[in-house]
């Protein structure tokens, strides 16, 4: 029996439709965050334990962001507000931070043993925050749940992450030519960070999100069939 497939194009749509769906939901967390995130660039200026602060904001504002837009566009209902979307996440945060420092160890690790394992890694675990969000797995299991989601359809959501990553290459040279007459002053800082983040923070997450809840339906159809078909290997 063919299985079902994702489709990258279609995917890719997808986005672009339920961006549109949920437009100002979206922009507005988008702006919040973006601006929060510029302002902890600021703290660059203390010095090493500035950086080392700042890194840890930006990692949580992204994780916070990433959290409420999957809750957005992956659990029926959830689009009131933004108080709704958080009391979703809240519980579920520290969750979400170590499997974001898990992934992203995990890819350095990779990286640096002849780049091949981290492509592996990004794509059999790029849904795992989406798992913690919308099914309440733990750390671990949610790196085994996003491997069985993306499981035969591996090289698809490569595809779909490569050309999300290539949108996200040219809205950040857009952001250049944006950021780039201010110089290097802390005003140009900060509006560049703002403007970077307010292009590509959408595209990153509603992507995420959108992904996982097309690797869920097809498994549902996965499933369906398989109950239908009494040779289907069990």
């Amino acid at each position: 029996m063919p299985q079902a497939r994702l489709e990258v194009g279609k995917t890719i749509q997808a986005v672009l439709t339920t961006f549109e769906e949920n437009s100002s939901l979206v922009l507005q967390l988008t702006v919040v965050f973006s601006l929060l995130s510029a302002l902890s660039v600021l703290l660059d200026v203390t010095g090493a334990a500035g950086f080392a602060l700042s890194l840890g904001i930006l990692c949580l504002l992204g994780v916070t962001y990433g959290g409420m837009i999957t809750a957005l566009v992956c659990i029926p209902g959830k689009s009131e507000g933004a108080g709704e979307l958080w009391t979703v996440v809240k519980p579920v945060l520290a969750r979400l931070i170590w499997v974001t420092l898990l992934t992203g160890a995990g890819a350095m690790a990779g990286l640096i043993a002849f780049i091949v394992p981290c492509f592996v890694l990004i794509t059999f675990w790029s849904v795992a925050t989406q798992t913690v969000v919308t099914e309440r797995t733990t750390v671990f299991e949610s790196f085994g749940r996003s491997f069985e989601l993306v499981r035969g359809n591996a090289w698809r959501v490569f595809g779909y992450i490569l050309v999300l990553g290539l949108i996200s290459t040219l809205l950040l040279g857009l952001s250049l030519l944006i950021s780039i007459p201010l110089g290097t002053s802390q005003v140009g800082k900060v509006v560049g960070s703002f403007v970077s983040n307010a292009l590509t923070m959408p595209i990153a997450a509603i992507g995420a999100a959108v992904l996982y809840r097309e690797l869920l339906a097809l498994g549902r159809v996965k499933a369906a069939e398989e109950d239908q078909d009494p040779f289907a290997p069990r």
